[in-house]
């Protein structure tokens, strides 16, 4: 039988960190808002070999060649209800293949030994006070193989660097092999699509005697788009459990997004390619060529009030007919066109007073150039 250290331990101790780094931007954490999620895939290869000399059951001594690998699944996510509270879930399965030598006096013996299992793990986040300096975070959840778990964390960004710590508890339901869990992460923005983070762990066993678990954790992320909602990585892990060391690399993705979202841009591009096209001002919305001179641009501006009035007071008549035979639009889409058209009114207000100024300007420029010496005589005196 291959000797190993149990492999589902070792995973989620690979994958640990993976879970708990946001796979983004360092310096721009997840959206909290209602209906925000975030999600992660990840692949892991752990390679461990070791040598030595050992006896059969019989006490025939042969020396041993031992390679084995561990090649881990991850796949996590969380969703907020709230500012406040969130929900985080993953699942890890993982796939141990070990090939041990035997070289006894007389033979050589090939061993080969292929097992499974999976781990999963289920909290419930809660924010106390969101957007503050540290934004303190406090978690309670349930892991498989059954443990109980509760996490403490706070985070502190100053610009081009973000840090994080944690404090955590976890207690087996089937032992009393509890530990208290010490971590500490940073991240580092390189340039708009390049980010670095670096996360240590120290498991510190609680109760029977066990080994104390450390873990180191360095990873490169690169954006896929400039807003930096999706995200690929590449992390090395390091181990160390006793005198039990290991060495990991995997590479990730993910993303972040919120529900309804593209939903409801789709709903406003809809209403926006509804609506009719309607005179403003009195003058259809198109491109004109721009005039050549100063009088020609106040000749521009300044428009007939009786024309404009009447037009504008038109509109929502003209609108609620359209709407009437136009079924795509109901609802908030009614809604939404009137209140437009009420801006519009609003802004044609804002024209008017606008193109008043601009004459009362134009009036005290022509005092102005009057009062040179060089134009009074030419001048005609203005009132």
């Amino acid at each position: 039988m291959i000797k190993r250290v149990p492999i589902l331990p070792i995973a989620l101790l690979i994958c640990q960190p993976a879970l708990a780094q946001t796979p983004i931007d360092p310096l721009r954490l997840p959206e909290e808002e209602r209906g925000s999620y975030i999600y992660t895939f990840g692949v892991n290869y752990i390679p461990d070999g070791r040598e030595g000399f050992d006896f059969d059951r019989e006490g025939i001594p042969f020396n041993f060649e031992t390679f084995n690998q561990l090649i881990n699944l991850s796949v996590s996510g969380s969703y907020s209800f709230s500012r406040n509270l969130g929900i985080s879930v993953n699942v890890n399965p993982n796939l141990f293949i070990g090939r041990q030598k035997r070289d006894f006096t007389d033979r050589t013996e090939t061993l080969t030994e292929t097992n499974s299992d999976i781990g999963a793990g289920l909290s419930v986040e809660y924010r106390p006070d969101p957007g503050s300096t540290l934004d303190p975070r406090f978690s309670i959840g349930v892991a498989y193989p059954w443990t109980m778990t509760v996490q403490g964390q706070a985070s502190l960004i100053r610009d081009p660097v973000i840090v994080l710590a944690s404090l955590g508890y976890a207690q087996p339901l089937d032992s009393a092999n509890s530990s208290l869990n010490l971590g500490l992460g940073a991240g580092f923005v390189a340039n708009e699509r390049v980010s670095f983070s670096a996360s240590a762990n120290y498991g510190i066993p609680i109760g029977d005697t066990n080994l104390p678990v450390t873990s180191l954790s360095f990873r490169t992320g690169y954006n896929l788009d400039d807003k930096g909602n999706q995200d690929i990585g590449l992390r090395t892990t390091l181990s160390m459990r006793g005198g039990d060391t290991r060495l990991g690399v995997g590479i990730e993705w993910g993303g972040r997004g919120i529900v309804g979202a593209q939903r409801q841009r789709t709903e406003d591009n809809n209403t926006t390619s509804a609506i009719p096209s309607q005179p403003i001002n009195g003058a259809t919305n198109t491109t004109e060529k721009p005039p050549s001179n100063s009088s020609a641009t106040s000749t521009q501006l300044t428009t007939k009030e009786p024309n404009s009035s009447s037009v504008i007071g038109s509109q929502p008549n003209t609108i609620n007919g359209n709407i009437s035979d136009n079924n795509v639009l109901t609802g908030n889409s009614n809604a939404a066109i009137q209140q437009l058209y009420q801006r519009l009114q609003e802004k044609d207000v804002q024209i008017e007073i606008l193109q008043q100024q601009i004459r009362e300007l134009q009036q005290s420029i022509e005092k102005l150039r009057c009062q040179l010496p060089e134009n009074q005589i030419n001048c005609q005196k203005v009132p």
